[in-house]
């Protein structure tokens, strides 16, 4: 429940492109678990990074698709027509990437990550919050949400988990995205641990 030096872990808030992309229920409560957060003693801190959020969200695309039209080659050749058309027209992107841009989108990837890690270090924290969705969680069944808040963390190969953290005016539930470095996932559970009980009060 501690950083490596025996302290609780400092707390930083990605400020800029990403966060932007929040509505504005799904800010409002983010705020208020951050102030919740800082009520409990935690040392929470501003850190602008990922001003190329746009760039990566391109940069996976690529990669995404390319992997993808990769894995189905052979069998979309032969069942195409059971494929769903939300299917069909991924892969199609992704035959429209080349092996350049793909491997262009891995190096980006890595660092990606390593940007991620320096930011960490120029602001000393030690774990990053985040929201887990734009907003509220989507009723019924006819799509999960949107994953962009998830999106970054996941393609530069980051743990990250979601603790519970209040309920939207939906009455579905919210949550708080905590990640942690590369590596550093037992240490993120036990902070996602400490975090949930702060937060069970949201």
């Amino acid at each position: 429940t501690e950083a490596a030096d025996g302290r609780r872990p400092v707390l930083g808030v990605p400020e800029g492109p990403y966060l932007e992309r929040a509505d504005a229920e799904g800010l409002a409560a983010y705020e208020g678990q951050l102030e919740l957060l800082r009520a409990a003693g935690y040392d929470v801190r501003r850190v602008p990074v990922m001003a190329d959020f746009d760039a990566i969200l391109v940069q996976v695309h690529h990669a995404n698709r390319y992997e993808l039209a990769q894995a189905h080659a052979d069998w979309f050749a032969r069942h195409a027509d059971r494929y769903r058309p939300e299917t069909v027209q991924a892969i199609a992107e992704g035959r429209a990437v080349s092996r350049a841009d793909y491997e262009a989108a891995l190096a980006d990837r890595v660092r990606t990550r390593e940007r991620l890690a320096a930011a960490m270090d120029e602001s000393g924290i030690d774990a990053w919050v985040a929201p887990p969705a734009p907003g509220p969680a989507p009723r019924g069944f006819a799509t999960t949400g949107s994953a962009i808040m998830c999106l970054p963390w996941s393609n530069a190969g980051v743990p990250a988990l979601t603790v519970p953290a209040g309920h939207a005016a939906n009455g579905l539930p919210l949550g708080l995205q905590i990640v942690a470095r590369r590596d550093a996932d037992e240490a993120l559970l036990g902070w996602g641990s400490e975090l949930e009980k702060v937060l069970a009060g949201a």
